[in-house]
């Protein structure tokens, strides 16, 4: 009875034996069947597909992966991740490692090396799985070379466009600037011998790119002649930039010039372009060019001999197409003989020397620029005036003129503003101020007439009829003026100078 129980148990277990390598067969297939599934997934991908073991060696590549890198499959397979890495191998390994550990991926970008021993930049994403029941890591690898060009195209051309735009907002604040200035006329007025030579000079260099270096008294109107020049040039369409190389302290004329990165000082919380910059493929005018400092004037000499330089804080070299128009109303021999002013500067300025006469050697253009003044005058202030009496412009024409023409309109102002009737009185400077001159440096000319103005106006520098609009300056410039030639607010002023 036992053996007869004993042998069924038997049965019984045979039979459930039988089942489960019925059911292990039947997985076995299913795997062998989700393998091919995934394996065709695998060749198929248009992504490189690379199996790496714990090691890093390649234990498996799909076709694409062999095209992209350019091995046959069997080479692949006897490589490592170290063989086709670039990069730091070691160090995009720890973090692939750090990654995985602490995402259960990683993902990142690699220059990897193909077999010919060119390089291209691979986006790398991967996981770890089971496989042949160890553990491997799986990396999917893609081409992004192409990407990584278009990028950096893009990112040049946003570069551009942000130069571009700096340069626009430049040019326009320079604009601005200029239409805030008071010029001294509003075209060049006069027919004497002494103009027309200036005018033909001005002709015969304005269609070159010669540098023009004007020289002439305060107050002549050497930038006015200036502008004529770029207006007659081919340059005509592109920005004048003009820069008072005098009404800049030292501490500011570098980044003025050449432009700054952000941080280049304390305070420099973004990156300007220089006046040079705004002025490619135009006209830059360097006003009172003497007055210059002494690094600024070296600096000035490469640009002129390179037309190369860089942003104060950069190391990346720029190059403009600038045409060099410079002035002074210094002796430059003077300044020459006390190296104040290079002299090597100088040879490169005074390639085309053009001297802007004074007023008082044209005293025949003095009516003509009186009645232009006087019409200029008129729209601004709704006056009109019929006559000048013949005495007074016969004792204008007689007078020296130490402030040029800049002196000429400011006494129309004056008288314009005084005048009720339609004859308009003119009256010269006092004595003591007409003949002060003609024992006094220009320097001495400049700081007595800048006091008279200031004496008259009660030394407000700023405001409506200020000394500032009264000079035709700016209150800034009038401010660093004051400081440069040392003038202070004192009774005796005119005595002490």
């Amino acid at each position: 009875m036992n053996e007869k129980r004993s042998d069924m148990a038997l049965i019984d277990r045979v039979k459930e034996l039988e089942q489960e390598i019925v059911k292990y067969h039947d997985l076995e297939s299913r795997l062998e069947s989700r393998e091919l599934q995934y394996m065709k997934i695998f060749n198929s991908s248009t992504d490189g597909l690379l199996i790496y073991d714990r090691h890093g060696r390649i234990a498996e590549a799909n076709p694409q992966a062999c095209k992209m890198y350019g091995y046959r499959h069997d080479e692949f397979i006897e490589l490592s991740r170290e063989d086709i890495c670039h990069s730091d191998y070691h160090y995009l390994f720890e973090q692939f490692r750090k990654e995985t550990k602490a995402k259960g991926e990683f993902s990142g970008e690699s220059k990897d090396l193909r077999k010919d021993g060119s390089m291209f930049m691979a986006e790398i994403r991967g996981t770890e799985f089971l496989y042949k029941g160890k553990k491997h890591v799986l990396s999917m690898i893609r081409d992004i070379t192409e990407r990584k060009k278009a990028e950096e195209s893009l990112h040049r051309a946003f570069e551009e466009i942000k130069r571009l735009k700096e340069q626009l907002e430049m040019e326009n604040r320079f604009l601005r600037e200029e239409m805030e200035v008071k010029y001294q006329y509003e075209e060049i007025v006069g027919h004497s011998d002494a103009i027309v030579n200036v005018l033909k000079q001005i002709e015969r260099v304005a269609d070159t790119d010669t540098t023009v270096f004007l020289l002439g008294e305060t107050g002549t109107g050497k930038e006015l002649f200036a502008r004529a020049i770029h207006n007659l040039s081919v340059r005509k369409n592109r920005p004048m930039v003009k820069v008072n190389c005098a009404a800049l302290p030292d501490t500011l004329i570098e980044s003025e010039l050449f432009g700054k990165e952000k941080g280049a000082f304390t305070g420099a919380d973004t990156t300007q372009i220089g006046r040079f910059e705004a002025a490619d493929g135009g006209t830059i005018f360097l006003d009172e060019i003497t007055e210059a400092p002494p690094a600024i004037q070296a600096k000035l000499l490469r640009v002129l001999q390179e037309c190369q330089f860089e942003r104060l804080g950069s190391t990346q070299t720029i190059t403009v197409d600038v045409r060099v128009i410079a002035a002074s109303n210094r002796d430059i021999t003077e300044a020459l003989q006390n190296g104040s002013f290079r002299k090597d500067l100088y040879y490169r300025l005074n390639v085309f020397p053009v001297l802007v006469p004074p007023l008082r050697t044209r005293r025949e253009d003095i009516p003509d620029l009186v009645w232009s003044f006087v019409r200029m005058f008129e729209k601004t202030m709704g006056k009109r005036i019929e006559k000048i009496h013949p005495k007074s412009m016969m004792a204008l024409q007689q007078y020296s003129w130490p402030g040029n023409i800049r002196e000429l309109k400011n006494m129309v102002e004056r008288a314009m503003i005084l005048s009720n009737g339609p004859i308009l009185q003119l009256t010269l400077p006092t004595p003591s101020f007409r003949n002060f001159s003609d024992n006094l440096t220009l320097v001495e000319v400049e700081k007595r007439h800048i006091s008279e103005v200031l004496e008259k106006t009660g030394w407000r520098v700023r405001g409506k009829r200020c000394a500032a609009e009264i000079l035709g300056l700016k209150p800034t410039t009038l401010d660093y003026r004051i400081k440069k030639l040392g003038i202070q607010r004192l009774p005796s002023a005119y005595k002490n100078l």
